[in-house]
This record gives structure tokens, sequence and C-alpha cells, in this order.
């Protein structure tokens, strides 16, 4: 499969991933802000064109409710909704349903977003699908696994916490490097909490050839989720600022987030950094290859 890491067109981070199976089909996590829509569906057809796939989204997977993960879907869905006939078709829309109160007292600054979302789920023309935990995808060689969806009793940071994780394994008939399968982990935006109900869930049962590095590398699940997947690649959904830890106008380093204290972890475990920060990044999982497009 080719996993294509999306740069962010605004300043704001995001996240957003294109995949390529190796029977040409499109799968989409998350997506991004609204503000991302155009590049999002440049990539697309772009991908589509160069691997000989429909222009078609063949599962779209959102992961949590902020909107900078689902403010594409809302924008591409309201084109579709306005009759748009450029767009391509989404045969899956997956995602989990989360009521409107949650996070309201705990976030009140951001309490719009899960009601926001939930409205555009009500009134879209796509084709719904409401996962769970031990739900199963597949594509030829490829499954996707719901390993993990909102623990309604995890009341702390909830909106990051509701994160699903999704697992991608890849069966490689040849192996690379004496591997059969590669695996990559989604983890979203999940947090402290979340991290260790998973690693509680999956005790000796994480390790992933790459991982999305959760709440785009700073702030997420503690050391040791990232211990036990022990990735050798790590998609980092972080925008210059977020990555360098800098205030705007500030000095490099001084801002108040753990990027530099989690990219040090990574360094440790040996994971290779991919982030799409010019240009979205490709991860080519048969060759193993990263290149910048």
């Amino acid at each position: 499969m080719k996993i294509i890491q999306l740069k962010n067109y605004t300043p704001s981070q995001m996240t957003g991933f294109i995949v390529v199976t190796e029977d040409r089909h499109l799968i989409v996590v998350d997506g991004g802000v609204t503000g991302d829509t155009v590049g999002f569906l440049g990539r697309l057809k772009w991908a589509a064109e160069r691997y000989g796939c429909e222009y078609r989204i063949d599962l779209w997977l959102l992961t949590h409710p902020h909107d900078d993960h689902y403010g594409v879907f809302r924008r591409f869905s309201q084109y579709k909704r306005m009759g748009r006939t450029d767009l391509p078709e989404v045969v899956k829309f997956a995602y989990y349903p989360l009521p409107d109160c949650i996070g309201m007292a705990e976030h009140p600054s951001l309490g719009w977003q899960l009601p926001e979302l939930n409205s555009e789920l009500a009134v879209t023309g796509l084709t719904l699908y409401k996962y769970n935990k031990g739900d199963r995808f597949v594509f030829g060689g490829l499954t996707v696994d719901i390993m993990r969806v909102a623990n309604p009793n995890i009341t702390v940071n909830t909106f990051n916490n509701a994160s699903s994780v999704i697992r991608f394994t890849e069966k490689r008939p040849d192996g690379v490097n004496g591997r059969p399968d590669f695996v990559w982990l989604v983890l979203g935006d999940l947090g402290v909490e979340g991290g260790q109900e998973l690693l509680n869930m999956y005790p000796g049962g994480l390790r992933a050839d790459a991982v999305q590095m959760a709440h785009h590398g700073q702030n997420g699940v503690d050391r040791p989720v990232y211990q036990a997947i022990a990735p050798r690649f790590a998609f980092w959904t972080t925008p210059d600022w977020l990555w360098t830890n800098t205030l705007p106008g500030g000095e490099p380093g001084k801002g108040p987030w753990a990027t530099l204290t989690v990219r040090a972890w990574m360094e440790e475990i040996g994971a290779e950094p991919v982030r799409a920060s010019a240009n979205d990044m490709e991860l080519d999982t048969l060759s193993e290859t990263v290149r910048a497009l």
C-alpha cells in the first residue's frame, strides 16, 4: 500500500491520510480542517490517476470529533449536498457515534465541534457506517481493524480520549527484510488515559511498523505506548511551529507544547520521522521508502 500523509494548507495542525491499496482501492483517514479541502481533493485525484484507481473513496474513516480531523469531510459533504458533480463517490463513511453532551463541561470553548459534526452526519448524503471495536474491513491483502473506540468512563481529556485506534495490516507475499506483514497503527488524538487503556487491552500486542503520532506528537499517549509499538516509521501530523515548539514571534523551543520531549522518545526508539511540511509525503510499504510528492 501507499500511505500518503497530507500537509496542512492552513496554519492549523490537522490530520489527513490517503491510503492506496495494492488492489487499487482508496481509503481516507480523517482529512483535515475545511481549509484543507482543495488540497485533499487534488491529492486524491492525483492518487487515483497515478495508481490506476477509480476516482472514489471506498472507505473513509473518522477517528474522533475534532474539526482538524473532520473538517474536510464536512466541507466535502456540503459540496455533495450542493450538487457538485466533480466529486468522487464515497462508498462508506465509517465513524463511532458520540452524543452531543460528550466533553461539553470540560471543553466549553470547543463544545461546538461535536454538535457541528453530528449535524452534518444527520443530513449528509454519504453512506454512513457506525463502526465498533472488533469491526474489520478487507481490501485484498489489506485488513483494517477497529482496535478501540471511545470509552464513556474516561472523563478526562474527553475529546482526544474519544479517539478510535485503527490498525492497517498488509500481507506482503514476498515479505520485506524477513517481515511478511506491514502494520500501521492510527492513534488519532488519543491521550494518556486512552493510551493506558490500549496497553491494558493488548498486552504485548501493539507492535507495528509505523504509527501515527497521537495528538500531533505532543500531549498524546505516554512513552510506554510508543515503546510497546516500537515503530520504524512515525507519521507526525505536526506543522513547523508545533514541531519546533515555537509560539508566533517567539523563540524556538520555548512554546508550551511537549513536542521536543516526544521527539526525543522517538529518536531513542529509532523511528524514522515522516512529516508533511512543504509537501505531502508518501510511504510505500512494499519498498519501505518515503518520498515527498
